[in-house]
C-alpha cells in the first residue's frame, strides 16, 4: 500500500531520490511552507517514516533539488534560490559529514534546475541550466515591431539558455575547458535546458539535456541529446531516438557498465498538433558511440558515427581538461526596476473602502504561453510561467493561456490542470484554471477562466456567421460559460485574431483585454502604444477597436494580458476582498478591474460607486480619482462617449483629482474611465463607469 510521507497542508512535490553507501533511501523536495516554496531532504526508513530536514528555507522561493550521493556516505542536495533577486545555484552536503553549504553559481543570470552526480573520486558534479540577467523583466517584441515605445530592457523567458558544468574537486570549484557551447556549435546552438548527470564506470561523465532542433516557428518540438567528458574533451552530441516531445520531458539516467542507461518517453510529434500517442524508450549509450534499444532514425545512427571514440586506453588523468571556475567580471546589467520591491509592497497594501468592505488590489493575467502551444521557441517551459509568477513578477494570480489547455489532447489538459493546482496557495498567491481559445476574425480569440479544475475546454468551430450577422460559435461559448460559472475577455481585438463585436454577453464576457504586452493597445487607433496599420501584428481589423465595442453599448472592463513572450508589462488588477477563484471571477463580473502596464495604484469611484458601475447620479456626475504611480505622471484623460473631456499634465507620481462632468444633462446616459501616462510611457485604464444623471 502507498506510504504518506508528508502530511503538511502546502504543495510538497518535485520528488528525488536516491541511495547512500550503506544503501538507504534519501528524497529530497520541493515543498510550500507559510509563504513561499523550501527544499526538504530525509532518509527514508525501512518502515517509510521520515524526519525532514530542511535544506533551503530562505525568505524567497527555493526550486528544483536534486540528490546524490557518494562512496564516502556523504549525501548531497542541490537546487536553485530567487534569495537574490535572480535565480542562483547551491549544493549542501546533508550526510555523512558536517552540514555544509556551497554556492555553486551566483551571478546576476537566469541559474536554475541543478543535477547532481557523485563519481569515484569523490567529486561532485553539478550542471544547471544558465539564461539571461532580468529573466522576467520588461520584455516585448519591439524590435520586431521596431516600434520606439518598448525597449525591451529586460529578458523574456526563454531567449537564449544553455547549460554549464561545475565540478566540486577537493573543495575547489572546476569546470571543463571547453564550455558546451562550444562542444556542441555547429550541431546544437539553440537553447539547452533541463541537464540530466550520470557517471559510468571509467567516471566519465554522461550529460543529457532538452533542445529544440529545429527552425523558430517550426512548431513545438524538443529532443534529448547526449554528451560524454571523458576528462578531456566532450563527445560529439547525439539524439535519443524517438525523444520528440515537449520541452519540459525529463529522461531518467543512471550508470549501466561502461556507460549508460536512459528510459525516456516520445510521441512522434512534428508540432503538438500532429503528435502521436506517448511511448517509453530505453537506450543505452556506450562510450564507443554505440546504442542499443529504442527505435532510431538515421539521423540519430549519423550522430552515433560522429561521436567521439573513446576506449580509456590511453586516458590521461581526469583532472588534466578542469579548470578553475573564474570570477564573473562582467558588468551586470541595469536593474530594470530598481524600486520593484517597494512598488509591490504599496499597491498589496493599498486597500479601497467600499460598501463597508476594504478591497485589495490583485495583480494577475490570464493569457500567458508556455512550451504546449508556444509556436516557437521562445515562451519556455509551464513550471517557467509559474517561477515568473512567483518571482519575477511578483504577481498575485496567474492563469495559464495555453491554447484550449493542449490543443484539446486530454493529457496536455491534464497537466496543465494539474499543475495550476499545484501553485494554488492563497491568499498568497492564486492560481486559476484558464486557456486561450482562438478562432479567426469575427469570431474572435478569446481567453477564458474557468472556477474549478476539471471542466474540459468547449471545443471550437469555426463559423463564420450567419445570415442574421450572429457568430454561433461565440454564443455557444457563451452559454457553455454560464453552465459552469466561467468568464471570457476577448483579445487582440483589432486584428485578424479579433472581433467586430457582432455579439457580447455582459455575464460572460464582462471584460476585454485593452492592452497585450505581445502587441498593442487597442482601445483605438492613435491612442497611447496603439498599433498602425502598417505596424499592426496580425492583421488590421479597425472595426474591432474597444471604442467600437464601447459605443455599441457593450459593458466592458479592461484588464491587460501578455500573450506569447511578453514579460513584465501587463498587469489585469482586480479589486476584491475575496482571495479565490470564485472571488476573482466575482470582481471581474462586476468590471472592478483595471489594466497597467506597470504596479500603477488606480482608483477611481464616485460617492459610493467603483469603477465598471452602472448607477444614476443626482446632478452632474463627479469622479473622484487617485494615482500612485511608479515615476511621474506625465498626462491623465478622462474620455466620456469615446471623447476626450479632460486631459491634466501632473508632472507628478501621485495624483489626487475631482473631475465633475458640469456638460451631463438630465437624462443623458455616458460611460466615463480615466487613463493614466506615465513620463516613462508606463500606462494604466481604469473600467468605464456608466452614469445617468437624474
Amino acid at each position: 500500500m502507498p506510504i504518506h510521507l508528508t502530511t503538511r497542508s502546502g504543495t510538497d512535490y518535485h520528488v528525488v531520490a536516491t541511495t547512500d553507501s550503506k544503501g538507504t533511501v534519501w528524497i529530497a523536495w520541493q515543498g510550500w511552507s507559510n509563504d513561499n516554496f523550501d527544499v526538504y531532504a530525509s532518509r527514508v526508513t525501512d518502515e517509510g517514516r521520515i524526519d525532514p530536514v530542511t535544506v533551503a528555507s530562505s525568505k524567497a522561493n527555493d526550486w528544483s533539488p536534486a540528490i546524490a550521493a557518494d562512496a564516502k556516505g556523504n549525501v548531497y542536495v542541490a537546487w536553485d534560490t530567487y534569495d537574490a533577486g535572480n535565480y542562483d545555484v547551491r549544493l549542501r552536503r546533508v550526510s555523512g559529514g558536517e552540514a555544509k553549504t556551497w554556492t555553486v553559481a551566483s551571478t546576476p543570470r537566469f541559474e536554475a534546475r541543478p543535477a547532481i552526480a557523485c563519481d569515484s573520486q569523490g567529486r561532485v558534479w553539478v550542471a544547471y541550466e544558465e539564461g539571461d540577467e532580468e529573466w522576467g523583466k520588461d520584455f516585448s517584441t519591439a524590435e520586431f515591431r521596431k516600434i520606439p515605445f518598448d525597449k525591451n530592457p529586460g529578458n523574456g523567458l526563454y531567449l537564449n539558455r544553455t547549460i554549464r558544468v561545475r565540478c566540486l574537486d577537493n573543495g575547489e570549484w572546476k569546470q571543463p575547458a571547453v564550455e558546451i557551447d562550444d562542444a556542441s556549435k555547429g550541431r546544437l546552438d539553440r537553447g539547452k535546458s533541463l541537464p540530466r548527470l550520470a557517471v559510468d564506470s571509467k567516471d566519465g561523465l554522461w550529460l543529457l539535456f532538452r533542445h529544440h532542433p529545429l527552425p523558430t516557428g517550426q512548431g513545438e518540438v524538443w529532443n534529448s541529446f547526449a554528451l560524454r567528458f571523458d576528462g578531456r574533451s566532450w563527445s560529439a552530441p547525439r539524439r535519443l531516438a524517438q525523444s520528440a516531445n515537449l520541452l519540459d520531458n525529463r529522461p531518467a539516467i543512471a550508470a549501466s557498465g561502461d556507460g549508460v542507461l536512459t528510459v525516456h518517453s516520445g510521441d512522434g510529434r512534428t508540432r503538438t498538433q500532429d503528435r502521436d500517442q506517448t511511448d517509453l524508450f530505453a537506450s543505452r549509450l556506450s562510450p564507443n558511440g554505440q546504442a542499443s534499444g529504442g527505435r532510431e532514425s538515421p539521423e540519430a545512427r549519423g550522430q552515433k558515427q560522429s561521436a567521439s571514440n573513446d576506449s580509456g586506453a590511453s586516458r590521461p588523468p581526469l583532472a588534466t581538461a578542469l579548470v578553475p571556475v573564474t570570477a564573473d567580471t562582467s558588468e551586470p546589467a541595469p536593474l530594470v526596476h530598481p524600486n520593484e520591491t517597494e512598488d509591490t509592497t504599496r499597491i498589496r497594501a493599498y486597500r479601497v473602502d467600499h460598501a463597508g468592505q476594504k478591497l485589495r488590489l490583485l495583480r494577475g493575467e490570464f493569457h500567458r504561453h508556455t512550451e504546449y502551444t508556444a509556436h516557437r521557441d521562445g515562451d519556455g517551459m509551464l513550471e517557467d510561467a509559474w517561477r515568473y509568477a512567483l518571482d519575477a513578477g511578483h504577481l498575485d494570480w496567474m492563469g495559464n493561456g495555453d491554447h484550449d489547455n493542449g490543443l484539446h489532447h486530454e493529457y496536455m489538459w491534464w497537466q496543465i490542470q494539474k499543475m495550476t493546482d499545484l501553485y494554488l496557495h492563497a491568499p498568497h498567491f492564486l492560481s486559476v484554471q484558464s486557456y486561450e481559445r482562438s478562432n479567426a476574425y469575427p469570431n474572435g480569440h478569446r481567453n477564458v477562466i474557468m472556477p474549478r479544475r476539471g471542466i474540459r475546454p468547449l471545443p471550437r468551430g469555426d463559423l463564420k456567421g450567419t445570415p442574421d450577422g450572429g457568430t454561433p460559435d461565440t454564443k455557444l461559448l457563451y452559454a457553455f460559460l454560464k453552465q459552469y460559472g466561467g468568464i471570457c475577455s476577448s483579445h487582440t481585438s483589432g486584428t485578424n485574431m479579433g472581433t467586430d463585436w457582432r455579439d457580447n454577453d455582459p455575464e460572460a464576457e464582462p471584460v476585454v483585454e485593452i492592452y497585450q504586452g505581445h502587441r498593442h493597445n487597442y482601445e483605438h487607433f492613435g491612442a497611447p502604444r496603439a498599433a498602425t496599420k502598417e505596424t499592426n501584428i496580425g492583421g488590421y481589423q479597425p472595426d474591432g477597436v474597444v471604442w467600437n465595442a464601447l459605443a455599441k453599448g457593450y459593458k466592458l472592463g479592461f484588464q491587460s494580458s501578455s500573450d506569447h513572450i511578453s514579460t513584465h508589462i501587463s498587469y489585469a488588477i482586480v479589486l476584491t476582498d475575496d482571495f479565490s477563484r470564485a472571488g476573482l471571477i466575482a470582481a471581474f463580473k462586476k468590471r472592478h478591474c483595471y489594466a497597467a502596464t506597470d504596479n500603477i495604484i488606480l482608483d477611481v469611484c464616485s460617492g459610493e460607486h467603483l469603477m465598471g458601475d452602472v448607477f444614476e447620479s443626482k446632478g452632474p456626475p463627479s469622479l473622484d480619482i487617485v494615482v500612485h504611480g511608479t515615476g511621474p505622471v506625465a498626462k491623465l484623460d478622462v474620455i466620456r462617449d469615446n471623447k476626450y473631456v479632460f486631459t491634466g499634465e501632473p508632472q507628478q507620481p501621485q495624483v489626487r483629482l475631482r473631475y465633475t462632468d458640469m456638460d451631463a444633462k438630465p437624462g443623458q446616459t455616458s460611460y466615463y474611465y480615466v487613463r493614466v501616462q506615465q513620463a516613462d510611457g508606463s500606462l494604466a485604464w481604469a473600467s468605464p463607469m456608466w452614469i445617468t444623471v437624474k
